[in-house]
């Protein structure tokens, strides 16, 4: 991640033919981002359960996860574990994704979480040859190492 003039992010390019360097930093940018998700979102279901609408907090916390990821990575290609770990989703070709991508690779984890901690999306990366998980896959992207900062 990069902050350019005047405060805004920066999506940072990509380093292409990298994905196989970046397994460990992916495993330990999810683990990053569950804990930002799970601390805003206990934070939504803690006030919300202050005035008995806890039902309704979860749904605001499953709808804060999978906002998290589509939204970060649609937008600058790196959630926040992402840009600590400098790495970056990308589609095949090493252009930025857009929403559409990002919501499908979001989607998916659904599937790659499986059976549990992310197990069928960990043993997909460990198989195929460009390192995806199956939400990699469907969307047509890899995560690679992060370069220089492109475009605001």
């Amino acid at each position: 991640m990069s902050v350019g003039e005047y405060g805004l992010v920066r999506t940072p390019t990509a380093r292409n033919g990298t994905e196989g360097d970046v397994i460990w930093r992916r495993v330990a940018a999810i683990i990053l981002d569950i804990v930002v998700i799970g601390i805003a979102s206990s934070a939504i279901i803690g006030v919300l359960g202050q005035i008995r609408l806890g039902v309704l907090g979860n749904l605001f916390g499953l709808l804060i996860g999978f906002g998290y990821y589509i939204y970060l990575e649609g937008q600058y290609g790196q959630t926040i574990g992402k840009m600590a770990l400098d790495i970056v989703v990308v589609t095949e070709d090493g252009d930025p994704i857009k929403y559409g991508p990002a919501a499908i690779r979001t989607l998916l984890r659904i599937v790659d979480v499986l059976p549990a901690f992310y197990l069928i999306g960990f043993v997909a990366v460990l198989v195929t040859d460009r390192k995806q998980r199956l939400g990699d896959i469907i969307a047509d992207t890899v995560v690679v190492r992060a370069g220089e900062p492109g475009r605001v």
